[in-house]
């Protein structure tokens, strides 16, 4: 479906999609340039999306056997063909609605189209590679826990497209395979053991949650002009450029390769709990070191000075007296600052705001600790300067930079079982993430999940 001016779209109008597509501006069409304009000038700089016909299928504008279309509903497109699309939306029943970048199929005025998935394949910068003899599975147990029809054999050396990676539990992989789908049931999500493959390459997914307005400004939509929103289903996949920190809470988003609107922009803001993003960004490698802090000290440590709060902190001395279960806290502004005792140097907040979000991170920090059983945590990483976060390959607008991120890890527990078990429980507050050395959980308010990859 494309994503329309609202005022001649009415929200949760199926059919026909098609009909509801503004124009793009006419060549030589004067529209002011800013930070949330993009215009579609040369469609063979094309950033985003590309579909190839694997099978040659037919196009349809409804998500039908294609003998029950007559043949004005429908376009024959042959195996091999590459097109340019913006975004596509999981419809069910094995279909896919893609909107093309431009009109090129049938009478050169649709650009939205259902398609049989298994028919196509996305062309996409993550390749998987099955280094052993492996099974994918649908879900991340031993096989012989596995019924035959939730285990797919594959050959050493057979390579996927991934839409996308995440960890999962038992050192495992999940995956969507953009190029494939397999068993019985035609999936594309499978869970793959990680020793037995090697994947490769990064990008990052937005996924719609749930029918959405994205707007030019983080406002109420009935605020704004019909221009400044559109409406974007639930079930839409969009491949994102980057993004910035909520604010109101919304989300400043800049698509790839995707331009909404009759403006054609490319930025946009969505509201919150709409919204999912997967993946990570490339030089996203953080290896980040805390100094050991003493179990039992024998004194206070270094003596510290925040900003926005009066008096003198210690090292040693936990972030909250008493945490929100009554005892002692465990975690320690030693911790949190990466004090370096023998020298003396800490990683000192830039601002008041980022205490504010060390002690909102250090909340759940503790319950984490007490999710599994008071068991002892290490803190790989937590604040970071700008310095220090381009020094240990942080990402360029990592939340550790704001002080409510943390990388850490629970001694004898799988970074990757850390992972799985608290992924359900975090929900959308937040992201979280996980590398074979360590665990990433940041209060950022919505949902994010990655893999680091190492």
């Amino acid at each position: 479906m494309a994503l329309e001016n609202l005022s001649q779209c009415k929200w949760g109008e199926v059919l026909p999609w098609h009909r509801c597509r503004r124009p793009p501006p006419k060549d030589g069409e004067n529209i002011t340039e800013d930070a949330t304009e993009t215009r579609r000038d040369d469609e063979s700089r094309h950033q985003g999306i590309k579909l190839r016909v694997k099978t040659t299928t037919y196009f349809k504008l409804q998500p039908k056997l294609s003998e029950q279309l007559s043949d004005a509903e429908k376009v024959l497109v042959t195996n091999g063909s590459m097109l340019d699309i913006q975004y596509y939306i999981e419809v069910g029943q094995n279909h896919w609605l893609v909107e093309l970048l431009e009109p090129n199929l049938g009478d050169k005025a649709t650009t939205s189209w259902f398609v049989y998935s298994p028919d196509v394949e996305l062309m996409t910068g993550i390749t998987l590679t099955v280094a052993s003899d492996t099974l994918f599975k649908a879900e991340p147990k031993l096989s012989s826990q596995l019924t035959d029809a939730q285990k797919v054999f594959v050959k050493a050396g057979t390579q996927f497209k991934l839409i996308n990676n995440k960890p999962a539990a038992g050192d495992h992989a999940e995956i969507e395979l953009a190029d494939a789908v397999l068993g019985p049931n035609e999936k594309r999500t499978w869970f793959v053991y990680k020793p037995d493959t090697k994947i490769e390459g990064r990008h990052q997914t937005l996924r719609i949650t749930g029918d959405t307005v994205f707007k030019a400004r983080p406002v109420q939509s009935n605020q704004l002009a019909s221009a400044d929103k559109v409406l974007v289903k639930k079930g839409t996949v969009f491949r994102l450029n980057s993004f910035a920190q909520p604010a109101q809470n919304h989300v400043k988003l800049a698509l790839q390769g995707a331009f909404l609107g009759p403006k054609n922009l490319t930025t946009w803001y969505a509201y919150v709990p709409d919204i999912e993003i997967e993946g990570t960004t490339i030089g996203n490698n953080p290896k980040d070191s805390n100094s050991s802090q003493p179990a039992n000290p024998v004194d206070r440590g270094i003596a510290l000075t925040l900003p926005g709060f009066a008096g003198t902190y210690f090292s040693n001395s936990p972030i909250f007296p008493a945490n929100q279960f009554g005892v002692k806290g465990n975690f320690t502004w030693g911790e949190a600052l990466h004090v370096n005792r023998n020298t003396g140097s800490f990683r000192r907040p830039a601002s008041a705001s980022v205490v504010y979000n060390i002690l909102k991170i250090a909340r759940i920090m503790e319950e984490i600790r007490r999710m599994y059983g008071g068991r002892a945590i290490k803190i790989n990483s937590w604040y970071r300067d700008p310095a220090t976060n381009a020094a240990v390959g942080g990402a360029r607008f990592s939340r550790h930079l704001s002080g409510d991120a943390v990388d850490f890890v629970i001694p004898g527990i799988s970074c990757f079982d850390v992972y799985a078990r608290l992924s359900p429980w975090w929900g959308s507050r937040g992201g979280l993430a996980s590398s074979s050395v360590f665990t990433h959980i940041d209060v950022r308010g919505y949902w994010a999940r990655w893999d680091y990859g190492y």
